[in-house]
């Protein structure tokens, strides 16, 4: 019998601590909480003030979302930083929607409602909380890069 929807997984339950955990020990990552709850966690979000975690203040304030999905043959994942007041965002996805990108694709969502997707570097049986550290301390310089 395959995973069941919707029935919390115990790994990505530790999994998503984790990545709670890390992000309440930031600077500059505030209200980090569970999504919908931290009963039933799907994901972790949290806001984040430009100023503190980036230390500039020409950047936008920003939200962070973290989800996972390791239920299936490898897992998926879903890191992505977004604007609202901007209404831009970026983010690194693990899944089979884009297949023409390969296994990861890096995902830019400009204001005009255009979105720009490439292949984005993957670490083959890397475990997830590393992937997320390293994607996690990339987002500097992934928005030095971006010409918005």
């Amino acid at each position: 019998m395959g995973p069941i929807r919707g029935v919390w997984v115990p790994s990505e339950r530790k999994l998503l601590e984790r990545v709670h955990d890390r992000l309440v020990r930031t600077a500059g990552c505030e209200s980090v909480r569970y999504v919908p709850s931290r009963l039933d966690a799907n994901e972790v979000v949290c806001e984040v003030d430009p100023i503190v975690f980036l230390g500039r203040s020409d950047d936008a304030p920003a939200r962070l979302r973290v989800e996972f999905d390791l239920t299936g043959d490898r897992p998926h994942y879903w890191i992505q930083w977004w604007e609202p007041d901007r209404d831009r965002g970026f983010g690194w996805h693990c899944d089979e929607t884009e297949p023409e990108h390969g296994p990861v694709h890096f995902q830019v969502t400009r204001s005009d409602g255009s979105t720009e997707r490439e292949p984005a570097p993957h670490v083959e049986d890397e475990h997830p909380y590393r992937t997320f550290r390293r994607r996690f301390a990339s987002i500097d310089g992934r928005l030095d890069d971006l010409d918005w």
